[in-house]
């Protein structure tokens, strides 16, 4: 008997002690795998059940065991909802992960801040939530939205995912009958993996324009060219000698990211000046942010690295 899940039998990021089912009998979980992503934990409290089996009677009740797959590989991969195990599989287990040699995808347990897939040839990323992993077979991603491009079967898409400090790049297309529970599609677990480290103060090019305060006495708003930022600060020149090392001012400018603009204000200091022919150049630390302009920032830095 399928009962109700109730709030608490399943946690976020931590393995499941039983499998969670669909209220027809469908496998949407396999015991022992966790769920890494709040909108599917969400969905898996609305829609998941669980067996009714008594405290007593779990650990030697065969009910369980007569609905459960043997084991992950004998599930049928489109009724899991997530497919990172639980490490603690046993000795024999832990062998035969150490051995196998192959691509190494981040640990989900961490943030990802975006995954993306591009045609060949195409500039145009399709976002991509990654919901979880099948080790060796399969990930599991759903679109963050409902307007996107639908995937192709047979096109072999460039990933790009960034987590932690790190920037994974690996090809990866539709596995047959790829169409999992709750929206989400499988992909081909990548053969070759890339990776390259992103530090704190890691640069990207720009082209902005912006705007310079320094609530000096009758000195106007400057236009600035915002020529790189990182998500600590700015690198600026301008045809006009008029900041000095140690100064602080206001700088405004506009982001563009995920087909948006946003106004960003920040308070700068400055930190280094040079001459380069005739223009000026300036580093501009940030010394005073909101939230909402620091995640601005952020997110145009990691939409920059997610591009490159």
């Amino acid at each position: 008997m399928l009962i109700k899940l109730s709030s608490g039998d399943v946690g976020l990021g931590e393995p499941t002690d039983f499998a969670v089912y669909s209220s027809d009998g469908k496998l949407l979980l396999q015991k022992g795998y966790v769920v890494d992503s709040p909108w599917l934990l969400d969905r898996l409290y609305r829609l998941g059940h669980r067996e009714n089996v008594p405290a007593q009677f779990a650990a030697s009740s065969g009910a369980s065991a007569a609905m459960e797959p043997a084991s992950a590989g004998a599930a049928d991969k489109s009724a899991l909802l997530f497919g990172a195990a639980a490490a603690d599989h046993g000795e024999a287990g832990e062998s035969a992960v150490a051995a196998r040699k192959g691509p190494t995808l981040p640990n989900l347990r961490q943030k990802v801040e975006f995954f993306h897939l591009t045609q060949a040839g195409s500039t145009d990323a399709l976002r991509m939530e990654l919901a979880g992993v099948i080790p060796d077979e399969a990930l599991i991603a759903r679109h963050t939205r409902q307007d996107a491009p639908t995937l192709t079967t047979g096109m072999v898409y460039e990933a790009r995912l960034f987590t932690g400090s790190r920037v994974f790049r690996f090809n990866t297309r539709l596995l047959p009958e790829s169409a999992g529970p709750l929206g989400c599609h499988f992909l081909k677990y990548p053969e070759v993996v890339s990776q390259a480290i992103v530090r704190r103060h890691h640069r990207v090019p720009t082209s902005i324009i912006g705007k310079l305060q320094t609530h000096e006495y009758q000195r106007p708003t400057a236009d600035v060219l915002i020529e790189n930022m990182s998500s600590v600060g700015f690198g600026i020149s301008t045809e006009d000698d008029f900041l000095i090392v140690g100064q602080s001012a206001q700088l405004a400018m506009s982001l563009s990211v995920d087909s948006r603009t946003r106004p960003v204000a920040v308070v700068v200091e400055v930190r280094n000046r040079r001459q380069d022919g005739d223009r000026f150049r300036y580093g501009l630390e940030i010394v005073q942010v909101s939230d909402d302009a620091r995640r601005e920032i952020k997110d145009f830095v990691l939409e920059s690295v997610a591009s490159s």
